[in-house]
């Protein structure tokens, strides 16, 4: 019947999903951040407190500026080309100055005018497979940065150091090294023209002197009918004087442009030791810690999602598992439980030995009957109800995938609230591996249900009544060995024990082993009437469940459901905000 009626669910046509609002987008996000704050923030306060320490204990680094201004000189003494008087610098131009500020003749013309190789303040270590100058110019280039401000003609030459004044000291020296460079390059090309120059003007002047020769021999051998050749002689004459004229006025400006040092660049303004430090900057490191906490704490807060398979909502229940999710039950405090040595302690001893008080957690419901975990405690004893209602007299199991889980806990306070409601119950212990509640509940017990159904003893030897709640128990003690749980759950004596305890009891809550680990729950179907699953919230796997239950096919198809134990209800909130209101809510009174 219970597996009919989640076949049932199954059916009908796929339709493609309703696209999503973006309001419930919008929760999700905010739901999201809500659940994972914590880890949010303590990204966030890791990355701003290593950046705060970086920014009180990091060495401090001053930069200094150099500017420089590239153009043609507008005032010269001579001028090459009288015909061009355009002082303006093209894009290009600027940019070649920029690269040979950081060229290795200007890295290598500093070092060595400041001797920075020796300077053990500039070379804080060495790097090994490089001489001196190498290393030197590597801590250079890796402090220096020559920048040209926008499209203008304006170049920084920024140089960063621990030591504010050597820091200026090298700024300057880059832009002095680059002015000297410029110089002597014009130097260079003037004493190249010179030399040219000097050499055509000989090679003129003896054509000249040539040419007025041919002219004077000529005219006086010659007669007057000869004028036109004489003509053509005199003008040759004329124009290799010109020419010579010409080059030598060349050849002296040359001479007096090389004795006049110029460059394509002036120092705007000196560098100057800084008053405060570059590096490093509040302003910059601590918005980037801020920006680096947040994307890295999201990032592992969406990783962590992603990766968890653990059970987290109901619907997580019902889609993963296929079966209802009967509730959820929250973390009962550390106050609650009772430490292990206390239970073994010996207890007051009543009038009737068969009584027994149960304490703690085992008993919450009856201590604390308006709690949200009594209230989820009844809504499943109303699906048992519902789901069950050709059965005047249930047996019902309570397992769990894992061990540990609260499957035990749960058992005994639902057992303790039906009784108390007026029921008939019957809480028997088959876990034979545990016995979690017969060590708990009747730590003293010499027989159990176990000899019962061997033989031996009578039912009135082995029940145990609980006196707040009227519950009667079954406990289990230590069977001798070598002893077969599975066998022993399958057997026709364990059969009839339980055909004889339905006409007593209107409920039998049976307390099994867990489903991984061991196979006698199986062994249970042919006594159990339905189970109830009991899940550890966010702690044990998807796939774990999912693997018990498939190995436990006969189990699964008598399911009720399954609860969700150690529940955190705030969180829990979060991971469902629009629809989890009905998973908290209480039953109706008239139910």
């Amino acid at each position: 019947m219970l597996q009919a009626r989640k076949s049932a669910a199954l059916l009908g046509d796929v339709e493609q999903p309703p696209a999503v609002p973006a309001a419930e987008i919008l929760r999700s996000g905010t739901a999201f951040i809500r659940r994972n704050l914590r880890v949010i923030l303590a990204f966030l306060a890791l990355t701003v407190g290593s950046s705060a320490a970086y920014l009180l204990f990091a060495t401090p680094r001053f930069t200094a500026e150099a500017v420089l201004y590239i153009e043609k000189p507008k005032i010269r003494p001579v001028q090459l080309d009288s015909a061009s008087s355009d002082s303006s610098v093209d894009s290009k131009t600027v940019d070649s100055q920029v690269e040979i500020l950081k060229s290795d003749a200007i890295a290598v013309s500093v070092i060595r005018s400041l001797q920075l190789a020796e300077n053990a303040a500039f070379m804080r270590t060495r790097t090994a497979g490089l001489t001196a100058e190498q290393d030197a110019m590597r801590v250079l280039r890796r402090n220096l940065s020559v920048s040209r401000v926008g499209l203008s003609a304006v170049i920084k030459i920024n140089f960063t150091d621990s030591d504010p004044r050597q820091a200026a000291r090298i700024a300057n020296a880059v832009a002095n090294a680059y002015i000297e460079n410029r110089i002597n390059a014009a130097n260079h090309a003037a004493e190249t023209a010179t030399n040219w120059l000097e050499a055509r003007l000989r090679d003129l002047q003896k054509k000249a002197a040539d040419a007025e020769k041919q002219v004077q021999e000529f005219q006086s051998k010659n007669e007057v009918d000869e004028q036109a050749r004489l003509t053509e002689l005199r003008a040759n004459a004329r124009t290799y004087r010109r020419l010579y004229d010409s080059f030598f006025e060349r050849y002296a400006e040359s001479g007096q442009q090389q004795s006049f040092q110029f460059a394509e660049g002036q120092v705007v303004s000196q560098a100057l030791p800084p008053a405060q430090k570059s590096r490093p900057s509040p302003v910059f490191v601590l918005p980037i810690a801020v920006f680096g906490g947040l994307c890295i704490g999201l990032g592992v807060a969406a990783w962590a999602e992603l990766s968890d398979r653990t059970f987290r909502t109901p619907e997580h229940v019902a889609e993963r598992l296929e079966t209802d999710c009967l509730g959820a039950l929250e973390w009962i405090q550390k106050p609650y439980w009772r430490p292990l040595d206390m239970r073994m302690w010996p207890r007051k001893k009543t009038a009737d030995p068969k009584l027994m008080q149960s304490e703690g957690i085992l008993s919450y419901v009856l201590t604390n009957p308006t709690s949200h975990f009594a209230e989820t405690i009844r809504s499943i004893r109303l699906s048992c109800d519902l789901l069950l209602p050709d059965q005047p007299s249930r047996i019902v199991g309570f397992t769990s995938a894992l061990d540990r889980e609260g499957k035990s806990t749960v058992a005994a306070n639902f057992a303790q609230l039906v009784s108390r409601a007026g029921r008939r119950v019957l809480l028997v212990d088959a876990d034979f591996r545990k016995r979690t509640l017969s060590r708990s509940m009747t730590p003293r017990a010499l027989k159990g249900w176990c000899d019962l159904v061997l033989g031996g003893v009578a039912i009135e030897e082995v029940l145990q009544i609980d006196r707040a709640s009227k519950m009667h128990f079954f406990p289990l003690v230590e069977m001798p060995g070598p002893f077969e749980a599975t066998e022993f759950l399958t057997s026709d004596g364990v059969r009839t024990m339980f055909e004889g305890l339905r006409q007593r009891y209107d409920y039998v809550i049976v307390d099994l082993p867990s489903l991984a680990p061991v196979i006698e729950v199986r062994a249970s179907t042919v006594t159990i009437d339905a189970y109830v699953l009991v899940v550890e919230w966010g702690k044990t796997l998807t796939e774990t469940v999912q693997c018990a239950l498939a190995s436990a096919q006969e189990v699964h198809h008598k399911l009720l459901g399954a609860i969700l134990n150690k529940t955190n209800l705030g969180s829990m909130h979060r991971y469902t905000p629009h629809n989890s209101e009905c998973y908290f809510r209480s039953p109706p009174a008239s139910l």
